[in-house]
């Protein structure tokens, strides 16, 4: 049996190291997490290109929104008595397109000099009720006077509001896999940095296999939100992948082990 395992250990070991620039089936979850409140969450799924000079280490990572992606809607109430009238945050959301670059294995500490994903939906702060059908609406991406889009995971200001009573402004980065920051007003006056890490895993713990089925990427992106009547909210996006076999070789190795299990019986009959 152990000759058997020896033999599998190494066909799955072949099988981790994906060629440059290659296709790669993964599963993740999008969240919002405003400061203070649970946060909201999306999953899904789909197939990545990756790009690596071999061994499984990451280099580049493009995920289209064509070739599967994460969209949904979730609520969070609100129980704090304190921020009243508001009784919950919905938010309907969808990855877009976009590539982050050099990621450079689970060592990397570059800054990502390619980090753009459009984060698109909106995000409704619900008024009275939960049912939403008074509520103030904070976009997730919206058009730039300078053209092109700015938000979530884009960067840029986005306005809320117009010229009526209530303004918003929505203040957006790209993503990075390292330390995001955002700077809240605390009860006394003064100010409160909070922050949000990303990170970058190898399958197994291995640094090199990142581009490999079990490697997974963590992306976060600060957001700010200030109104016209001085209050402030906090919150940050978080993108987390990981990445699986293909369906195929999934249905390989389930064959491959039933067959390690028919031989090993055999040989205990012997």
């Amino acid at each position: 049996m152990s000759t058997a395992l020896l033999a599998l250990s190494l066909v799955v070991c072949v099988r981790s190291d994906p060629a440059e620039a290659s296709p790669l089936f993964w599963q993740g979850t999008l969240s919002i997490e405003v400061l203070g409140l649970p946060p909201i969450e999306m999953t899904g799924g789909g197939v990545a290109t990756v790009d690596g000079p071999g061994g499984g280490w990451l280099q580049t990572l493009r995920l289209a929104a064509s070739r599967g992606g994460i969209e949904g809607a979730a609520m969070v109430p609100i129980t704090d008595p304190g921020l009243a009238p508001n009784v919950a945050v919905r938010a309907t959301g969808s990855l877009g397109t976009g590539s982050f670059a050099p990621i450079s294995g689970a060592t990397g500490t570059a800054p990502l000099t390619r980090r753009v994903l459009p984060l698109r939906g909106l995000a409704k702060l619900c008024l009275f009720s939960t049912s939403c059908g008074t509520f103030l609406p904070l976009p997730l991406t919206q058009a730039s006077p300078a053209g092109g889009l700015a938000g979530v995971g884009i960067g840029g200001v986005l306005t809320v509001g117009g010229t009526g009573p209530l303004r918003f402004s929505i203040e957006a980065a790209p993503w990075t896999l390292h330390t995001a920051t955002v700077v809240v007003a605390t009860a006394g006056g003064g100010d409160l940095p909070v922050y949000a890490s990303g990170f970058v895993h190898g399958a197994g713990s291995v640094s090199g296999s990142t581009a490999a089925p079990g490697g997974a990427v963590q992306l976060v992106t600060p957001i700010r939100i200030i109104s016209n009547q001085g209050s402030q909210m906090g919150a940050f996006g978080r993108l987390s992948v990981r990445f699986l076999p293909e369906p195929g070789w999934l249905v390989l190795l389930g064959a491959g082990l039933a067959g390690l299990g028919l031989l090993e019986s055999a040989r205990s009959r012997r």
